[in-house]
């Protein structure tokens, strides 16, 4: 470190006075002192190396100081930095699974819409479907009506034909055989039979006989008062030959051999 020196020394020499008698003037006159300069040159230069040593140890321990402070400033910032950076991360990282979360759920409510849609889709199609089928069974059943009552119209002409070619002949033959006709329903009649019973002549006997639709159909006897012998032959011959006139005259006669043995 740098220490003040003494002030140089100086050779020891003498001044000189004197006086300038020349002119009678009172000027007085000192003579030039001499110094050593080589000695003060040589421990100036000495103090100037000691003061740069000086600055240069100062400078030297000011860098070193600087250097250190740097350096802890670096690391707390460092440290700092590297929190944040972990904080950010683990935000990052949270972030991107509420984002995953969030888009499996929107996956699950899509696919959960596409499924309902579907099924929508499908069931709108059923529909569809179901209504084209009762559309033609609406209209296969109206064309099946149509025909019926086109059917059932020639049916009711064809027997209006018919019945007015058989009235005169029926009514000979209820004339002749004593017997009336009331229709029930349609191809269902009562045929009853008086003059029978010889006490009482207005006692009717009578049967119910149902007639087929068709022109080959099988008839049937629905209701029989009183109840006869060989009703079921007399019945059987009837769809045989399908003789009607025949068996109305059997069916007269097994009445009055009923009566014949109630006496």
């Amino acid at each position: 470190m740098y220490s003040a020196s003494s002030t140089p020394s100086r050779t020891p020499s003498k001044a000189v006075v004197y006086k300038d008698d020349t002119k009678n003037s009172n000027i007085f006159f000192i003579s030039r002192v001499n110094f050593n300069y080589e000695t003060v040159r040589h421990k100036n230069k000495l103090f100037e190396d000691e003061f740069i040593d000086y600055i240069n140890n100062t400078k030297d321990s000011l860098t070193l100081k600087k250097q250190q402070w740097q350096s802890t400033f670096s690391e707390d910032k460092g440290m700092g930095t590297k929190s944040q950076l972990i904080e950010q991360v683990k935000l990052a990282e949270k972030k991107q699974k509420d984002d995953l979360a969030i888009k499996e759920k929107e996956k699950r409510d899509i696919s959960k819409l596409q499924t309902e849609i579907s099924e929508k889709k499908y069931k709108k199609e059923m529909i569809k479907e179901c209504i084209n089928t009762w559309k033609n069974q609406i209209e296969n059943l109206k064309k099946d009506i149509q025909k019926r009552r086109d059917a059932n119209m020639a049916k009711q002409q064809a027997l209006q034909l018919q019945l007015s070619k058989n009235e005169p002949e029926l009514k000979r033959y209820a004339d002749k055989l004593a017997f009336a006709m009331v229709g029930l329903r349609e191809n269902v009649i009562t045929f009853s039979f008086t003059c029978i019973y010889e006490k009482d002549l207005s006692r009717p006997c009578k049967f119910t006989i149902q007639l087929g639709e068709e022109r080959h159909s099988i008839y049937k006897i629905l209701e029989c008062s009183p109840p006869i012998e060989h009703l079921d032959e007399i019945l059987s011959q009837l769809n045989t030959n399908r003789n009607f006139f025949t068996f109305l005259k059997k069916m007269r006669q097994a009445f009055y051999r009923y009566a014949q043995n109630d006496k």
